[in-house]
C-alpha cells in the first residue's frame, strides 16, 4: 500500500512530465506542500502527538524546501499552503468519521513514514509518480 503522500502526488504532479506552463507547475509543486499539511491535519484529529505533529511539519519543510532549490520552484508560501493543508486535512478526517469511516489507521501509518522521510525517498516518491523529475536548477 503506497502511502498517503505517494498517493497524493500522484494525484498533484499528475501533469509535471509533460510540457506545462511554469505557472502550473509551481502550482503543482505548492500542492506538495499542501498535501503535507493536509496529512499532518489529518494526523492531528487522529491523535498525533504535538511534538510529532511538529517533527512532521519540519520535515516536510527541509525536503520541500531543498526540492525548491535543486529544481528552481519558489517554497515562500510554505507555511500559508501547509495550513491551508492542515485545515482540510482536518475537515477530511471528520467528514469520514462522520460517514462511519474510520482511516485513522492507513493514515497514521502515512503520517509516521513521512515524519521521517529522508530527502532521497521523498524525491524518489515524486520522481516514481511523475515518471522522472524536472531538470535541476543551476546553482
Amino acid at each position: 500500500m503506497r502511502n498517503l503522500l505517494t498517493t497524493a502526488l500522484a494525484l498533484a504532479m499528475g501533469l509535471a512530465g509533460a510540457p506545462a506552463a511554469q505557472a502550473q507547475i509551481q502550482a503543482d509543486f505548492e500542492q506538495l506542500i499542501t498535501t503535507s499539511g493536509a496529512t499532518n491535519g489529518a494526523a492531528q484529529v487522529c491523535g498525533a502527538a504535538p511534538p510529532d505533529l511538529a517533527r512532521h511539519k519540519a520535515t516536510a519543510r527541509a525536503n520541500l524546501q531543498r526540492y525548491a532549490t535543486e529544481f528552481g520552484y519558489q517554497a515562500d508560501r510554505f507555511d500559508a499552503l501547509f495550513e491551508q493543508g492542515r485545515h482540510d486535512g482536518e475537515t477530511m478526517m471528520l467528514d469520514m468519521r462522520k460517514s462511519g469511516v474510520d482511516g485513522c489507521a492507513g493514515m497514521m501509518g502515512s503520517f509516521q513514514h513521512e515524519r521521517d522521510i529522508g530527502y532521497d525517498e521523498m524525491k524518489q516518491g515524486v520522481a516514481e509518480i511523475t515518471d522522472g523529475l524536472p531538470e535541476p536548477q543551476d546553482p
